[in-house]
């Protein structure tokens, strides 16, 4: 089963007359259609002066592509662990078996959901304590609670990140680390992941290691 133009049907079954998902919007389609998956919803619910984040997985098979439907409005923190039990339990797979894990967003362009994969992405929910790899320049990319971008330190725009990354890295290798902050809305961790995966230099190579905290 294709899962693009039936996925807002799907959620009004899945979550009831009483709850609502909103989900990201971008205008860059990364992964139009999806086959064989299980929907995974987190959703928004407050409770009294309190943001929770509710999962709903009833629907989930092993051996299926999983795609996490969730809800922008919350922050990070309380998406991340529950991502982080998921894919635990999901385990490791390989070989022609192996099936992917996406988050969904609304493209705005195509009026349409896509996806972003995120199968290989490692998240720590502490700071970085050890790099990968000495040989390349090392690049820590970090985005505050109110999305606003330093690099090593510095204060940069995302709009002229990848004029800088040429601009001073154009003949060397570099190794990105993403860090985000534990507050930072995950509407805004979507469109940032994004924006750069349509970086596309040879010489950039992303962490498979995010930190949020």
């Amino acid at each position: 089963m294709k899962y693009g133009m039936i996925l807002a049907f799907l959620m009004l079954l899945s979550c009831g007359k009483d709850k609502e998902i909103l989900l990201p919007k971008s205008n860059t389609t990364l992964v139009k259609d999806i086959e064989d998956i299980s929907p995974i919803y987190i959703l928004f619910q407050k409770k009294g002066n309190d943001t929770i984040a509710e999962v709903d997985k009833q629907t989930i098979i092993s051996t299926t592509n999983w795609v996490f439907n969730v809800d922008k409005r919350l922050p990070l923190k309380q998406v991340l662990p529950e991502v982080i039990k998921l894919q635990n339990r999901k385990g490791q797979q390989s070989g022609k078996d192996k099936k992917e894990n996406y988050y969904s967003y609304a493209d705005s362009i195509g009026k349409n959901m896509a996806f972003i994969p995120f199968t290989q992405v490692v998240y720590s929910l502490e700071k970085q304590k050890e790099f990968e790899d000495q040989q390349a320049a090392t690049l820590i990319v970090r985005f505050d609670k109110h999305n606003k971008l330093t690099c090593n330190g510095s204060d940069l725009k995302l709009s002229t990140f990848k004029e800088s990354l040429q601009h001073f890295y154009s003949d060397k290798p570099i190794v990105i680390y993403l860090h985000f902050d534990k507050e930072l809305p995950y509407e805004f961790y979507i469109t940032d992941k994004i924006f750069l995966a349509g970086l596309k230099l040879n010489n950039v190579t992303f962490s498979a290691k995010e930190y949020v905290y």
